[in-house]
């Protein structure tokens, strides 16, 4: 009985948690996949790396293209994923957009 109360008081604060760190607009392909996956397949599958920089330099095109900016020039491919990646070792349970977000800021920060 313990057990079955703890598991689900634990899947409530996920919920939480997890509706906390969504965003009010639909993700499609790997924007929307968990930081703590993308820092496992990055670790385990180095092959994964091209999907989710391919991705991260999209949002970021995009980004640029929004708001006439040129955001990221000056740096290269794998600097941008690895500000992205570093946020999602201190952010597991954000989506990997949310961690393009991040950097988006920092790159604001830096411009």
């Amino acid at each position: 009985m313990r057990d079955k109360f703890w598991s689900a008081a634990s899947a409530a604060v996920a919920a939480l948690i997890l509706s906390s760190c969504s965003t009010s607009y639909l993700i499609r392909g790997e924007g929307g996949t968990s930081c703590a996956m993308v820092v496992e397949r990055l670790r385990a599958q180095p092959e994964y790396r091209g999907y989710y920089e391919a991705w991260l330099l999209g949002y970021l095109t995009h980004y640029n293209y929004q708001n006439q900016k040129k955001l990221g020039s000056g740096f290269d491919n794998a600097t941008l994923l690895s500000t992205a990646t570093q946020y999602c070792e201190k952010n597991p349970l954000h989506d990997f957009s949310i961690a393009a977000e991040a950097v988006i800021k920092e790159l604001e920060k830096s411009s």
